[in-house]
């Protein structure tokens, strides 16, 4: 939790709860993040505090699956740097980022599951269901081409002749005249 999750939970905005019992509940109750900006404190000894009981004792071996991991504690558990999880997310090759106060976070179960699947790096599937990609490219089809074809069908055109009927370059001409002969058959 984050202190303003804590002051929510405690009923008061933020302001108000760091200025009534925020020097109080940092001395009573460890971060769980430390050296981040953002101070992160476990939920359970968070709302002991707030219910006036004892605090629970923080286990290592306690790792809950939704427990959300930094950068850099996701790089520590899959044994990379936190520059290369932040580039595994932007290639969707590690999901499940969550946004929250501004920062990303990675659920421990998603990051187990990277973990667990190995290397993929380079095994490339293609594109994934839905991708707009996924679509055939348009079939290019020139509306001049079935009136050329007809006009060879009635009679010998040159390249000039089309060149100069349809305001075109001498080479698009060809171009244009090619394509009408392969549609007409001849």
């Amino acid at each position: 939790m984050t202190e303003d999750d804590i002051a929510a939970a405690s009923g008061l905005p933020l302001h108000t709860w760091r200025r009534r019992y925020g020097a109080d509940f940092r001395a009573r109750v460890p971060v769980i993040s430390p050296g981040t900006r953002l101070r992160i404190y476990d939920t359970g000894q968070a709302l002991a505090h707030i219910a006036g009981k004892l605090l629970p004792a923080l286990r290592d071996d306690d790792l809950h699956p939704d427990d959300l991991l930094t950068d850099k504690e996701a790089g520590d558990l899959l044994g990379i740097d936190a520059s290369t999880v932040r580039a595994y997310a932007s290639t969707g090759y590690l999901d499940g980022a969550i946004q929250r106060h501004g920062r990303t976070w990675w659920p421990r179960h998603a990051v187990e599951a990277r973990r667990r699947a190995g290397d993929q790096r380079h095994y490339n599937p293609g594109q994934r269901p839905g991708d707009s990609r996924n679509r055939a490219p348009r079939p290019r089809q020139d509306p001049r081409i079935p009136e050329i074809a007809d006009l060879t069908r009635q009679s010998q055109v040159t390249a000039a002749e089309i060149a100069h009927r349809y305001e075109v370059s001498e080479r698009t001409a060809q171009r244009l005249l090619a394509a009408a002969r392969q549609q007409s058959g001849t």
